[in-house]
């Protein structure tokens, strides 16, 4: 298990399965300052189970040696943190777990959300199965699929997991690259999807006040390119009156092509977006996302809240 700023905790299947739960839980809480006693019970219950289920898949498998386990992984750009991740054959195994015997819709959404953000924002997730599991701890077996998210109890997480598809061209993601800082890029797809939607799209407010904000997004575009040039920071402050159009301005600046050539290249190439647009307004982020979901990934490709 390595230390890592994004996760609770990380091994390779063997060392998860041979580890006792009680220093898996204080890694947990160390890295979830904020746990209350709900949450350790949670831990101390599921556990247990999950380590049991891992070695079911270590007896059966010849390749489960190299698959592994993440707990509580906080999502790139955001607050939210899944349960379970499991690294395994070609896949990426999301485990939403709950202590109940049968899960709630707002439970599925959730494990629904966390699939949806990771296939739409993870660099190692691109073009690989990336799959929702809703697991109620109470319940036992095959519970069924609602929309693309798996419901089972643990008892049956082992055999879902040797079910997969086996991909030989993808070998398991190793957890060095899934938990790497620069994992968060969205598929370029997305990006000329969110792109095209913010150009030509129906978002009529934005339309109507663009000529008034092009003189801002044009100096802010001579500012940020002088200052690549030579290799400086610049502060830019923007004011304005109410309803001037300062979030437009913003949102055109991170939307525009014209800082593509300004990305800096990562250990995989260059980011797909060189810009966001953050705010601690967070009804302001809400309603601009909703506005902008209709190019995929929940509109949140450009649009981020700061505290996310």
């Amino acid at each position: 298990m390595s230390e890592d700023p994004r996760c609770g905790w990380n091994s390779k299947f063997p060392h998860f399965r041979s580890t006792s739960p009680k220093f898996i839980r204080e890694s947990l809480s160390a890295y979830v300052k904020d746990a209350g006693p709900d949450q350790i019970r949670a831990w101390d219950t599921s556990i247990p189970p999950l380590q049991s289920e891992v070695g079911e898949i270590l007896q059966t498998d010849r390749a489960a040696p190299d698959y592994s386990t993440i707990l509580e992984y906080t999502l790139p750009m955001e607050s939210r943190r899944t349960d379970v991740i499991f690294l395994a054959k070609s896949s990426v195994v999301v485990l939403e777990l709950k202590g109940k015997l049968r899960p709630s819709q707002a439970d599925i959404d959730q494990a629904a959300a966390y699939v949806r953000d990771l296939r739409c924002y993870h660099r190692e997730c691109e073009n690989r199965p990336v799959l929702a599991l809703c697991v109620p701890m109470k319940a036992r077996g095959y519970l069924g699929r609602e929309h693309d998210v798996y419901i089972l109890g643990p008892d049956a997480v082992d055999g879902f997991v040797e079910d997969l598809p086996h991909d030989p061209s993808q070998p398991p993601i190793v957890p060095q690259d899934f938990l790497a800082e620069t994992a968060y890029r969205p598929l370029p797809t997305l990006v000329q999807a969110a792109r095209e939607l913010f150009e030509h799209g129906d978002l009529r407010p934005i339309r109507r006040a663009r000529a008034a904000t092009d003189p801002a997004v044009f100096k802010i575009k001579d500012i940020i390119h002088q200052a690549a040039d030579r290799q400086r920071r610049r502060l830019i402050l923007l004011t304005g009156v109410p309803g001037a159009g300062k979030t437009l301005v913003g949102l055109r600046t991170v939307h525009a092509h014209y800082l593509d050539d300004l990305a800096v290249p990562r250990e995989n190439g260059k980011p797909s977006v060189p810009a966001v647009f953050l705010s601690g307004n967070g009804p302001l982020v809400e309603v601009l996302q909703y506005e902008l979901r209709g190019a995929g990934g929940g509109g949140k490709t450009f649009v981020r809240g700061v505290k996310d």
